[in-house]
């Protein structure tokens, strides 16, 4: 909702659950896409260019950091690079940690050790009833992988 209302009337898109990669992996043996959903994306109608997020929201405890991981696998950035027309410096990936794993020594510790390097494509955020560091990591971070 942040980002939508931040969005306004930008030309920008918010997709919830988009399809791009729903298929990326082929047929499940059941005759299902076999592949992964990201939370939201943003795309720019004019660049074709898109950013994917994923949002994990969990207490201090569980796995979501983990699962999260797997956008960072050669063969899902490359997916996500070409879904998202970007060239092949960009990663158009931004996660979201909220809630009790974004404050969390233990669970901080752990994500920022993984995400070196790409720190700008993660943002912990501890207060979800401050919008601001939300808007202030698009702004410095994501809006410019969008072209705009």
């Amino acid at each position: 909702m942040i980002m939508k209302l931040h969005l306004g009337q930008t030309g920008l898109e918010l997709v919830h659950k988009p399809v791009n990669l729903k298929s990326i992996y082929g047929e499940r043996t059941t005759g299902n896409a076999h592949g992964i959903i990201p939370e939201f994306m943003i795309r720019n109608p004019a660049t074709k260019r898109a950013v994917f997020i994923e949002i994990k929201r969990q207490r201090a405890a569980g796995n979501a950091h983990e699962r999260a991981c797997k956008y960072m696998m050669p063969g899902i950035v490359n997916a996500l690079r070409d879904a998202g027309n970007q060239p092949p410096d960009v990663l158009p990936m931004w996660w979201i940690f909220t809630n009790g794993i974004a404050k969390n020594p233990d669970y901080r510790q752990a994500i920022t050790f993984w995400f070196q390097g790409i720190g700008r494509n993660l943002l912990l955020w501890e207060d979800v009833k401050d919008p601001d560091p939300v808007i202030d990591h698009y702004e410095n971070y994501i809006k410019g992988m969008l072209g705009v």
